[in-house]
């Protein structure tokens, strides 16, 4: 019998597959089908541009190419590609948005070494503020 390395394990649900349910791994997963339920991992949660989900994840990170309803708890690094799509609640620590992406989404930054996120708002907008590219 082999010994696998978890860091080096993933599990994958091909284009054209779908499932409902629940998945808890300490693995990553890629996603190119359809999924409906709930996903638990301490590894990196992958949707490819064919990939959807459907329900609440619960990551270490993630990058989305394909399409994510639901509620999204990412420990470390969001990742939205151009052709993705995030609807739903989302927690992050850190997040990436390509141009192109749709993200309709109510959202929150966790402060590292923190459980709860923080919420930062702004109350005056005539400030002058920095122009960006």
């Amino acid at each position: 019998m082999k010994n696998y390395n978890n860091s080096a394990s993933c599990c994958i649900l091909e284009k054209n597959s779908s499932i409902k349910g629940e998945f808890k791994s300490e693995c990553d997963f890629r996603v190119d089908g359809d999924f409906e339920g709930t996903i638990e991992t301490n590894g990196k949660v992958v949707i490819g541009k064919n990939g959807r989900i459907e329900g609440t994840v619960v990551c270490s990170s993630a990058d989305i190419e394909g399409s994510i309803s639901g509620t999204i708890h990412v420990e470390d690094l969001l990742s939205i590609r151009s052709t993705g799509e995030v609807k739903g609640d989302v927690v992050m620590s850190k997040l990436v948005v390509e141009s192109g992406a749709v993200f309709n989404a109510k959202s929150s930054m966790k402060e590292e070494g923190t459980e709860e996120p923080s919420i930062k708002k702004i109350t005056n907008f005539n400030e002058a503020r920095e122009k960006t590219a």
